[in-house]
């Protein structure tokens, strides 16, 4: 029998991932230098123009592109049944913040479908990325 102090530790550290963690993981995923990848989000977050949202172990990492409108990126490691709630969170900050239009663009086709099921308005295109390979751009109104 597992000894329930034990599976209780490891709920309780997937519940708590560090910032910097979530970050560090979804660069790893992507084949990114962590340290390039910290480095421009500070420079970023410095000049004002890039901010983070966070809900339970999903970051939303956005750069203000005009008022009303940012590019957005989705870093987790929530589990596959908290990432929707966790999504439907960051919809509502991004209300609260004032913002019409987010933009991601992703190699991700999931990312939609996790919008989608959190019941959040967004439309899809496929679009060449700067290799000139299929991606999605995800354009989610914010009402």
């Amino acid at each position: 029998m597992a000894d329930v102090m034990e599976v209780m530790k490891k709920q309780k550290v997937a519940e708590d991932v560090p910032m910097l963690d979530i970050i560090r993981n979804d660069a790893e995923r992507l084949g990114s230098d962590f340290d390039v990848v910290y480095d421009r989000l500070k420079k970023g977050i410095e000049s004002g123009k890039m901010r983070i949202m966070r809900s339970g172990n999903t970051l939303l990492i956005y750069n203000i592109l005009q008022p009303g409108v940012a590019e957005l990126h989705i870093s987790t490691m929530d589990a596959p049944d908290k990432l929707v709630k966790s999504v439907q969170d960051l919809y509502q900050a991004m209300k609260v913040a004032g913002f019409k239009t987010g933009i991601a663009n992703t190699d991700n086709s999931q990312i939609a479908r996790v919008l989608s099921a959190a019941k959040i308005p967004v439309r899809v295109q496929q679009v060449p990325n700067s290799q000139g390979q299929a991606q999605y751009q995800l354009t989610i109104e914010v009402k």
